[in-house]
């Protein structure tokens, strides 16, 4: 295998998990393509290596300048921001620039469903493709959250999926052109990635693209303002709110479409009311391709009721010395973080842990739930900026230097009947690979520190 060649049609620039899945469907393809990585590894040796299809070419430990030939299409991982040097220069190489979803949208061959929004698109993407399976529909959940629409395309290909349930971000979103989903839903828009899109209208125009095919069934929070609907009007719409007068809502206790119970909101295993949207968001989506029927289908509410989300969402993982530890790693901006607060409940008894990556949001978002706020531990690099808000907020906190530490002084701060949230409002990328391993270790340190404590009781006694 050579590492250049004079003429490949394609690039996959990236090879993490989203440019890996892409050069497995390259493959699967029997396309010629090359790969493209700013790190030289033995990881992505092998990788490439153990492909049913070699690549052309190999442009590991890319830099900026370096000698290109031309290509047909750049598959762009979304770490390659506006800006950045390599990012131009494949620009100028290349005769159009696809992100891994555009590329596997192209190839799968199938319909599919899209969410997006700031918040619950993991949540509502892994609820639909269930409630989907229960309708008798061969889906699955993939996208943003982990499982790459590339894969998922291999399998639509193969035979093994009709419908792909996309998870779907502003990134990628933001460099492909108006898609054409089935169906496709935007939950919810709040202060998020505004470093990147330089205002809240641009966020939302990224967003509102997933809405851009009149054709598509759209699927609407009732409480997104009207100046940043930023998508035409399509053939159907369906609106949902868990306080609002919608056509998915909670009525009498129930989650409904127009009236009419589909489960009752207590049996439900998610709590919270932003949980309440995700499950009226999923059948809404479930009515726009599979028919209004279809949501009042007794697998359908059985599934509903038994759903539960995975780790570093709200994830009560411990009780230690009466006191509730909560992993909600996945809350990476204000809003999320409201929405954790108000699931937890009470007054001035959170301890909360604070901080990471800044994405120049606004905290004020925050102001309606810190009322249940004891106390806010502050760390990582945006740790002084959310410092000088509480401050202004008159909200007693401590910052830390180190992860250890905050976990440390949230654990000494927690009485009987309080609760320790790890609900970060922020980006992990300052001091972790992402929201899971943040997650993963503050489930440690939790459970090491609330041990010390109760030997430490133990003793005294």
């Amino acid at each position: 295998m050579n590492d250049t060649t004079e003429r490949t049609p394609l690039l996959i620039a990236g090879c993490g998990v989203s440019g890996r899945a892409a050069a497995r469907l390259a493959a699967r393809l029997d396309r010629p393509f090359a790969l493209l990585d700013e790190q030289d590894t033995p990881s992505l040796r092998e990788f490439a290596s153990s492909l049913p299809k070699r690549p052309d070419a190999l442009y590991f430990g890319f830099r900026a300048g370096a000698p290109l030939p031309r290509f047909d299409l750049t598959v762009l991982s979304p770490g390659f921001r506006a800006g950045n040097p390599v990012r131009k220069q494949l620009e100028a190489v290349s005769g159009r620039l696809a992100s891994e979803l555009e590329f596997a949208l192209e190839a799968c061959g199938k319909p599919f469903v899209g969410i997006t929004g700031t918040n619950g698109k993991t949540t509502t993407t892994e609820l639909t493709a269930e409630l989907f399976r229960a309708a008798g529909v061969r889906a699955c959940a993939c996208g943003n959250n982990g499982y790459a629409m590339s894969d998922a395309a291999i399998d639509c290909l193969d035979g093994k999926l009709d419908l792909p349930v996309v998870e779907i971000s502003s990134f990628q979103l933001e460099i492909m052109p108006v898609p054409h989903p089935a169906a496709a839903a935007v939950l919810n828009l709040a202060s998020d990635h505004i470093d990147r899109h330089g205002s809240m209208e641009a966020y939302a125009a990224a967003k509102f693209k997933l809405l851009g095919d009149p054709a598509a069934v759209q699927v609407l929070n009732a409480s997104i303002p009207d100046r940043l609907r930023l998508a035409p009007p399509g053939k159907r719409l369906y609106t949902f709110s868990a306080a609002l007068p919608a056509d998915f809502a909670v009525a009498d206790g129930a989650l409904a479409f127009r009236g009419r119970a589909v489960v009752p909101a207590d049996k439900l295993a998610l709590k919270g009311v932003h949980n309440l949207e995700n499950a009226l968001a999923s059948l809404a989506l479930l009515a726009a391709v599979r028919g209004e029927d279809a949501v009042f289908l007794p697998a359908v509410a059985d599934a509903l009721a038994k759903f539960e989300s995975g780790p570093h969402r709200l994830e009560r993982f411990l009780t230690a010395n009466g006191v509730q530890y909560i992993n909600d790693s996945k809350a990476t901006n204000p809003h999320a973080v409201n929405a954790a607060l108000e699931a937890v409940g009470g007054e001035r008894r959170v301890v909360i842990l604070l901080g990471g990556l800044d994405k120049a949001m606004d905290f004020s978002e925050l102001d309606p739930e810190l009322h249940r706020l004891k106390h806010a531990v502050v760390f990582g690099s945006c740790g002084p900026a959310i410092a000088e808000y509480l401050k202004s907020r008159a909200i007693p906190f401590t910052p830390c230097g180190t992860f250890p530490d905050a976990v440390k002084t949230a654990v000494s701060l927690a009485a009987p009947g309080d609760t320790v949230l790890l609900s970060p409002a922020t980006a992990s990328m300052d001091m972790f690979r992402d929201y899971r391993d943040r997650g993963d270790q503050f489930k440690a340190l939790c459970g090491k520190f609330a041990a010390t404590a109760n030997s430490m009781e133990q003793t005294a006694k």
